[in-house]
């Protein structure tokens, strides 16, 4: 424990000495632990279709704040202060989940409205002035909430296909395209999050948090007990059931399933 402590002292002295990123990430990778434990707790609270992945990531965002606001004269324990970051950073992103504030979408609401009648009116498609007018908005406000309402819709990358005839000639211009070898390989993540839920279909909340967290972000029993307010045991026991169940529902079809 004492080597521990001498390890994230001599961490903290080092990025408040040089603040460089390397130093700083030394530290988020520390404490990552603690944005773990938030996300699970935060994962038990949260709709199903709230991925425990997501929460961690929007949780790093509030634990590297933390770190670079941090002021260790304060005399606040680190492990107190950056709490609040975590959880706020994961709720600041929760919020934005939903970009279009209620006058959005009511403008939406009408503007579609709007659009119908001047189309039964016109025998064409309206014009975006006309829309305007009709709706009793200046064209500037009118632009103003259409783009807004553009933020919150979903872009699809096929329509960005370099095979697509449209946009073949310019194909050899977009750089979006070239990867990142230092990043995660986007399909490998996939994949893991497709055979995650694979697995755990059918699975309640707590049993699912104690696969990921004891699988893939190695806590111990003993950790993950903390975290879902369980005793060790509990813990070893819910872990024992689930293995002993799935390995009971496959019986090797797991096998055939990933080879297909």
């Amino acid at each position: 424990m004492a080597d521990k402590k001498d390890d994230i002292r001599a961490l903290w002295n080092r990025y408040f000495k040089t603040r460089s990123d390397e130093a700083r990430n030394k530290v988020v990778e520390y404490y990552a632990p603690l944005v773990h434990i938030q996300a699970a707790r935060l994962s038990r609270k949260l709709p199903a279709q709230i991925g425990y992945d997501e929460i961690c990531s929007a949780g790093y965002d509030g634990l590297i704040e933390a770190v670079e606001a941090y002021n260790p004269t304060r005399k606040a324990k680190f492990e107190t202060f950056c709490q609040q970051r975590i959880v706020g950073a994961v709720m600041d992103w929760l919020r934005s989940l939903d970009p279009q504030s209620r006058t959005v979408r009511t403008f939406e609401k009408q503007r579609m409205m709007v659009r119908e009648l001047l189309d039964a009116e016109l025998n064409r498609p309206p014009m975006h002035h006309e829309i305007a007018k009709r709706m009793g908005l200046s064209q500037d406000r009118y632009d103003q909430l259409s783009r807004i309402s553009q933020l919150g819709r979903e872009v699809h990358f096929s329509a960005m296909d370099p095979k697509d005839s449209s946009s073949r000639s310019r194909s050899s211009e977009r750089n979006w395209d070239i990867g990142d070898r230092r990043q995660t390989d986007p399909a490998a993540r996939m994949a893991r999050q497709m055979l995650t839920n694979y697995l755990t279909r059918g699975l309640s909340r707590e049993e699912r948090l104690v696969l990921i967290l004891y699988y893939y972000e190695d806590l111990t029993m003993a950790e993950i007990g903390v975290v879902l307010d369980l005793s060790e045991s509990r813990v070893s026991q819910i872990h024992k059931d689930v293995i002993t169940r799935l390995r009971n529902r496959f019986k090797g079809k797991l096998e055939e399933e990933l080879v297909a």
